[in-house]
């Protein structure tokens, strides 16, 4: 769904593939799980949190992880948020092989 000039206030959204664009968000949580990623363009973001649930919340412990581990996963981490600050993510969404089948290949 798009959403363009739309104001949400003292709400909880649940994001799915939704477009926010112009929106302004006040007092709300945006609860990620982890699928299908929105799309944020040009927004306002006031008293607002995220919050990660399934997948993503996993994925955030994914990476504290790694980071506590010692110096090299520290160097790791810090990397991948420089990435994320310049837009220069790394990785891909992967096929499926058999329906309902994870493919964890790194090809």
């Amino acid at each position: 769904m798009n959403h363009n000039d739309k104001t949400f206030e003292n709400e909880r959204i649940e994001l799915g593939e939704d477009r926010f664009h112009n929106c302004t968000f006040r007092n709300c949580e945006l609860v990620f799980d982890g699928h299908r990623s929105p799309t944020f363009s040009d927004n306002e973001f006031i008293d607002s949190v995220f919050v990660f649930t399934e997948q993503a919340v996993r994925t955030l412990y994914f990476l504290s992880n790694i980071y506590h581990a010692g110096d090299g996963g520290r160097q790791v981490i810090e990397k991948t948020f420089q990435d994320v600050r310049d837009g220069e993510l790394h990785g891909r969404e992967v096929r499926t092989i058999a329906p309902r089948t994870v493919d964890h290949s790194l090809h």
